[in-house]
Order: structure tokens, then C-alpha cells, then sequence
């Protein structure tokens, strides 16, 4: 085990992706569907220009409540009021599939982050979380 091995060692590849134009209910079921908690998204041109993260879920439902506090929100409502663009962080950090694990380690630490989407070439090739560090450590 060495913290010196690429990133791609062990990334999850083809992570599970959103596109821009999904709506709040599309990517709610894409969480509860799958064992993810950061989800990537994507362009018209499949570019990455964001991440959400299972947290940012809840504060959704805050943000509108705030907005409506009198009106019991259903999915549809949150659906025509929200947009990914609007929750998501644009422009995430990323690292290459060649970066050491190590590098990715320290980048997670020091920005308090708990994923890293992983692109070689402007590609998104995969997604490294702070649970396949521990993980791969630990073994």
C-alpha cells in the first residue's frame, strides 16, 4: 500500500453523472437509485461544470421553506422553483487519474472537501471520495 499510486488505483470509473437540464426530483431519485453521495454535472457537451453533494439536498428544502413557509412544497413545485445550477458548486477542483493518492489525500483535507471529480484531457473519468482513501489505507 502506497499513498504514491495513481488516483486510478482506486477512483470509482464511470461515476454515476446528472445533466444540467435534470431537474431536482431527477437527481433526488439518482441519490436514493444508487450508493452515491456526490454526484457530477455535466454539460450539453459533456463537460463537468459542477458537483452536488447529498448535502446540499436537504438545504433545498430549507431555502424553500424559508421562501414558503405557508405552502407544503411537493416535488413538482421544488422542481419548477429549483434549478441544479442553483445548488450545485460550479467549477469544482478536480485531480488526473495520474495524481498520487497522496496529492488527492492532502487536497481533500485542506479544502475540507469529501470527493474529488477525476478528469485526464477535460474527460471526466472517474470520482475519488475520502471513503476510498480511508478504505484503501485500511487495508
Amino acid at each position: 500500500m502506497s499513498a504514491t499510486k495513481p488516483v486510478s488505483a482506486i477512483m470509482t470509473i464511470n461515476p454515476v453523472v446528472a445533466n444540467q437540464f435534470h431537474n431536482f426530483s431527477q437527481v433526488l431519485r439518482l441519490f436514493t437509485e444508487f450508493p452515491v453521495h456526490h454526484l457530477p454535472i455535466m454539460d450539453s457537451n459533456n463537460k463537468l461544470i459542477g458537483i452536488i453533494s447529498s448535502n446540499d439536498l436537504p438545504k433545498v428544502f430549507l431555502q424553500l421553506s424559508r421562501r414558503e413557509p405557508k405552502v407544503m412544497l411537493d416535488l413538482d413545485e421544488i422542481d419548477k422553483a429549483i434549478n441544479l445550477t442553483d445548488i450545485m458548486t460550479p467549477n469544482p477542483i478536480t485531480v488526473s487519474s495520474s495524481d498520487t493518492i497522496e496529492s488527492a489525500a492532502k487536497l481533500i483535507a485542506s479544502r475540507k472537501f469529501l470527493s474529488l471529480p477525476v478528469v485526464d484531457n477535460g474527460e471526466l473519468v472517474g470520482i475519488i471520495s475520502i471513503k476510498d482513501i480511508v478504505n484503501y489505507l485500511a487495508s
